[in-house]
Formats: C-alpha cells, structure tokens, sequence
C-alpha cells in the first residue's frame, strides 16, 4: 500500500491543483491524506460501536473510511464495527468506552445532563453555522481549548463532533411562529430546558431507534431533527409539515478509549488521528450537504408540504430565543468557564469558513490538520 501510495503523489504531483473531495479520499486518490510512516509489526484491531442500525447513514461511512484506514496501513489497522446498540445503548457510549466494552464508540454528549458544559453550546439555538462542513471545521479548531478537556473529564480521548445539519421541525400542523409551536410536545434531543421553556413546548429526550413509535403513537406532537434523522427514520411517513429553521446542531460525538489509543503502535498514532478529522468530514458533508436534497425530494414525494420561513418569521424565533444564549453565557461565565470567549470564536470563524464549500474544507482539513486533539505519538 505504501508503494502505491508513492505512485499515487507521484502521478498526482504533475497535475494541477484541484478540490479534494471524499470520494477521492477514500479511493487513495489524495496523496496528502495517505500514511507517511509504514509499520511493519504485528496487525491491531479495534473495536468501533454505534447504537446506530448498520443499514443506516453514517455506518454506511464509517465502513468506507474504515475500510479506507486498513487499505492505507496494508492491513495493519482494522476497526471492528459492532452497529444496532449490540454493545451498549444510545446513551452508553462513554461508559463502554471507559471500561473499555468498546475501544471507540459514538459518544453523544446529547443524551448526557453534565459533563459537558461547554460543548452544549453548539446545541444553543441559532449558535452552530447553518453549513454543517464549516461547522463541523469550527469545532476542530476549539476541540482542543475548550472540549478535549472535557472528554478526558469522562475518562476518555476526544474523537471528533460531526454536524450533521442543523435541526428543523417535522409536524402534523404548520409551524411558522414560535406560537405555533408553543403547548406541543416535542421529540427533541439534547434540546437546553432553557429553550423549551422559552418556546413554550415540552420536551421528550427519546433515543432516535424509538422516535418513529412514539410519534406513531401520539406521545409527541412534533419532531426536532435533521434530515438525516427524519429520513431513514421514516418520521416523513407520519409528518404533515417540515418546517426549515436552523435551530439547533444535531450532531454524532466520538469518544475513544485512552489504554486503547496509548496502546497503539508509535506508528499508527498519527494515521489514526488524522483520520478522526477526516472521517468527521466526510460524515458531515454526505449527512448534513449530500443527503439534502435527497431528503428534499423524498419529502415531496411523499406529501409533505415544506414550510420556508420569511424575514419576518425568522426574526420572530430569534427574538424569542436570544435570551437563552445571554443567559447561558452568564450562568457559564458564573462557574468560571469561558463562555462568551467560546461563543465569540464561533462566531469569528463562521465569518471565516461560513461560506467554503464542502471540498475547499475538506482540502483545508487535509492540508492543515488541528494539533492537540489526541495525545502526540512519543
């Protein structure tokens, strides 16, 4: 694999520069993401677990990438995938990671009350950049500032956070103002009280394999979500209305155990590491930017009428909603953490990254990796 590694940058190295893309990622066709060290030893395995249904969105990635992973290591590193909660629950992951149940799991910091302080930013309303690759790019750079200390808090090494959109409303009746939904019960995950209460609504903190029930069976009058939810899940076969609002980042947290990580070849160490913000990309761009339109169609084709706010109904959710992130800032900035100066390089890098395509970022994300995610290699 390393001499085609070498061929590869030496093909690629005479032709003009272009935009990196995943698809050429993981066919080896980016020699700027292939391993520069080789390792000769013995084969390492770890084991990878997800409450997710293998035939689901994001192992269908995961298993590329992987697969991509024992490819570019000739078989050196291969990741076990265990899908479908076979090793632990939805909101298990840090537990199975930490006693090592699972050396690398989806870990959903949703699901979690505490803990995570400043990474629940990202699920404040109206926080998270509505391009779900550039956010995703964000959260790399201050991973290491302001998250990774709270993954090691847990017992475990940071992964990586993929965005994968920006949550909407799925309803049997027209959303459009926050009165509209004010009184309903509404499927939510890791939704801040603080929101909810603004809004008027009632939350349900339901693991996404029983949403589809619950909303069947009247538990709930809504769905906050995202296209990648709503879809494979079917909530579109239950639905009425889909209304677009950006609200708040749904997103797929990974955790890793740190015996595992540190037990790994010196060698291995960086080809893994880089991967977790690859492999964080690609997640974000074919859930939250591919799979739009798809789901756009599949809304159609079924009936349900798309609801896309004006100016006037946009202000009106803001407005509702701006004091829960002032009070957020407060009450963090109260326990000595620093929150406004988090919400403050959010909004610095949107300015920066907002508007990049899906390849300008992965080619960024390539090319200048973020330092200080995982342990360094001694």
């Amino acid at each position: 694999m390393r001499r085609l590694a070498l061929s590869l940058a030496l093909a690629f190295a005479a032709m003009p520069a272009h935009a990196f893309t995943v698809e050429d990622w993981l066919a080896h066709k980016v020699p700027a993401a292939e391993p520069e060290v080789a390792y000769d030893g013995d084969p390492v395995t770890l084991k990878f677990s997800s409450p997710n249904p293998a035939a689901s969105l994001v192992p269908e990635v995961w298993t590329k990438g992987f697969n991509w992973l024992k490819e570019a290591t000739d078989g050196k590193l291969v990741i076990e995938e265990y899908h479908g909660g076979t090793l632990h629950a939805a909101a298990d992951g840090w537990r199975a990671v930490r006693n090592r149940v699972s050396d690398y799991a989806a870990c959903y910091t949703s699901y979690e009350g505490s803990g995570f302080p400043l990474h629940k930013a990202i699920e404040l309303p109206f926080v998270t950049p509505a391009n779900p690759v550039a956010a995703t790019r964000i959260i790399q750079e201050l991973a290491p500032k302001y998250f990774v200390p709270e993954w090691e808090g847990r017992g475990v090494l940071y992964g990586y956070t993929a965005i994968a959109g920006v949550s909407d409303i799925m309803s049997n009746k027209p959303i459009r103002t926050p009165e509209d939904i004010r009184g309903l019960r509404v499927i939510a995950q890791g939704f801040p009280p603080e929101a909810a209460e603004a809004l008027g609504i009632t939350t349900l903190n339901i693991p996404f394999p029983e949403i589809y029930t619950a909303f069947q069976q009247g538990i709930a009058d809504a769905v906050i979500w995202v296209d990648p939810g709503f879809v494979p899940f079917k909530i579109y076969e239950l639905a009425k209305f889909h209304t677009s609002l950006g609200l708040t980042a749904q997103h797929i947290d990974t955790c890793i155990n740190r015996e595992a990580y540190e037990g790994l070849p010196d060698a291995l160490k960086p080809t893994f590491g880089a991967f977790q913000q690859n492999i964080g990309h690609a997640v974000s761009q074919r859930l939250g930017v591919e799979f739009r339109e798809q789901a756009l169609q599949t809304y159609a084709d079924n009936g349900v009428e798309l609801i896309e706010l004006n100016d006037e109904e946009k202000q009106s959710w803001r407005t509702a909603l701006e004091p829960v992130l002032e009070d957020w800032i407060e009450a963090r900035e109260a326990e000595g953490l620093p929150a406004r100066e988090l919400i403050d390089d959010i909004r610095r890098l949107e300015a920066e990254y907002g508007d990049m395509g899906a390849e300008e970022i992965f080619e960024l994300t390539v090319n200048e990796p973020v330092e200080g995610l995982l342990p360094a290699a001694q």
